[in-house]
């Protein structure tokens, strides 16, 4: 009931009585008028998988909550690994099996390769230009292949590996300069701060997330609060007649936050432009190739007919938009989730600290080769990725036509939820899925690429989260590092406090602090 009581808590203090008259008017036909005159209805829709059948117009949203995926899990106990229900008007389905996630993102991907975009997406994203929300099409592709040809082919993600380790050893010393205060540390938010900074130097070859200056400040605030409110339902979004009255303000408090950042975007583009204008202008970042704004304003196609000879500016805009959102707050947070579980099981804290000191010693800091040399972090981290995905529901798709999946009917324009949270904690998926044990991934040949529908924090196929390699290789190298260079002291109330908030991602209710202690020699810091 949560998003429906909010929603009509929001209509409550307009002032418009047209307004009121709306809200009187959907709780009365929807509760008591429209069930009375259809009679009630046995499914969702005809042959639909069996699911929940809500009231019309508002639909299952009475008996939800803003925890979509605990909801969601519950539900499947009920009616099944395929289970149908309408979010407002919307139709949708939920996919709680790697069986099922099989078949509607492998078997039948070509009919779910559509995004859902929400009021909220469609501004950050510049009405669906960037990679991520882009309908399936010559744009998509155009995208997709300057991000893995220029950013992520194995050639160019090696040669951003000076970029990377310089921003985790500095991320190192910080905390060394810190630990002389026994000041305790915001791990999430020092994981933010420093994987902005990698993404900001391989976006426009700057660190722009400075704490220490007012500018790099306020731009950290700034993503944060446009972060904490897209993970906010919307109801506009579900039940179209509401749009226009936007009742929980949430898109105009999206539009407000993304003027600042959209004027963010501009300035970066126009002081690039100018340096361009330069002939003597080259790359200014330490692995010497170009940075990715450098890529976008390069490009040139012969694809006229698609109007992708040139990349519009709002496209150039939407990635940036994207690249700095996207690429920060689900790899903090999954650092934080690794810190917290890590830290919480001493059998696993003592095993992984034991090979990093037996692998590497305590004579450098670690580096980013070292991880192929440690399979306990690799399987630990796994079990992250497993217990913790940084978005619980893979990002929604939509039905691109009319089709069938498990002989039942799904229509075009459904909403496609797959809950990896909830396989997660599926008893027919994994032994003790509530423990946290690295061991069951010990000689497993299980992987996070998109192949084993058991384990999809990256989702799979042409819609997978394309900068899933630096994911991975950045909460390997961030977790490694902080865990082999310091002890860390946290208060047991907050460490055990494991309760999810909400957002964007699931980040931890109460943020983890720490009080480092260094473990090895003071001249390795300096």
């Amino acid at each position: 009931m949560d998003l429906i009581f909010n929603t009509i808590g929001y209509f409550s203090s307009l002032s418009s009585t047209l307004s009121m008259i709306i809200v009187v008017f959907i709780s009365i036909a929807s509760y008591f008028i429209i069930p009375v005159i259809l009679g009630g209805r046995r499914e969702n829709w005809k042959n639909a998988p069996p699911g929940p059948v809500g009231w019309p117009i508002l639909g299952s949203l009475p008996h939800l909550s803003h925890r979509l995926h605990e909801d969601f899990f519950n539900l499947a106990k009920v009616y099944g690994p395929l289970f149908s229900l309408n979010l407002g008007v919307k139709p949708a389905i939920v996919v709680s099996s790697p069986e099922m996630a099989h078949e509607v993102l492998k078997l039948k991907e070509g009919s779910f390769s559509s995004r859902t975009i929400t009021e909220a997406i469609r501004v950050i994203s510049y009405d669906a230009m960037s990679i991520v929300f882009s309908p399936y099409g010559a744009r998509w592709k155009v995208l997709r292949r300057i991000l893995i040809t220029e950013l992520l082919s194995p050639k160019a993600f090696e040669s951003f590996q000076p970029l990377r380790r310089q921003q985790v050893h500095k991320l190192l010393k910080q905390l060394y300069t810190i630990s002389k205060s026994n000041t305790q540390v915001n791990i999430a938010e020092s994981a933010f701060a420093a994987l902005a900074n990698l993404v900001s130097n391989i976006v426009v070859s700057k660190s722009l997330f400075d704490s220490t200056n007012r500018e790099g400040g306020e731009l950290k605030e700034t993503f944060w609060e446009m972060i904490k409110v897209l993970g906010i339902p919307n109801s506009a979004d579900l039940i179209p007649i509401l749009k226009p009255f936007d009742p929980q303000r949430l898109k105009s408090r999206v539009v407000k936050i993304f003027k600042r950042l959209d004027a963010f975007y501009e300035k970066l583009i126009e002081e690039r432009q100018k340096e361009r204008e330069n002939k003597s202008y080259k790359p200014n970042n330490i692995s010497g190739k170009k940075d990715l704004l450098d890529v976008l304003l390069d490009f040139k196609s012969d694809d006229t007919q698609n109007n992708l000879d040139k990349l519009h500016r709002n496209i150039i805009k939407g990635m940036l938009s994207e690249m700095f959102i996207a690429g920060t707050e689900t790899t903090s947070s999954t650092v934080e989730w690794g810190m917290t579980e890590i830290l919480r099981n001493p059998d696993v804290y003592k095993k992984l600290v034991s090979e990093l000191d037996q692998t590497i010693g305590k004579n450098r800091f670690f580096e980013e080769n070292d991880i192929p040399n440690l399979p306990y972090l690799q399987a630990t981290v796994k079990e992250v990725f497993r217990f913790h995905p940084g978005v619980p529901l893979i990002i929604p798709r939509r039905t691109n036509d009319k089709c069938e999946v498990a002989g039942y009917q799904v229509p075009k324009h459904c909403i496609v939820y797959v809950n990896v949270w909830g396989m997660a904690r599926d008893g027919r998926v994994w032994e003790d899925p509530y423990e946290f044990k690295p061991e069951r991934f010990i000689g497993s040949s299980v992987d996070v690429k998109g192949q084993d529908f058991n384990l999809l924090p990256f989702g799979t196929g042409r819609r997978s989260c394309v900068g899933w390699p630096l994911a991975h290789r950045m909460v390997h190298f961030y977790l490694a590092a902080m865990l082999h260079a310091f002890e860390w002291e946290c208060p047991a109330e907050i460490l055990h406090h494991v309760k999810e908030r909400v957002g964007l991602t699931l980040q931890k209710d109460k943020s983890l602090l720490g009080t480092p202690k260094p473990r090895l020699a003071d001249s390795i810091y300096l």
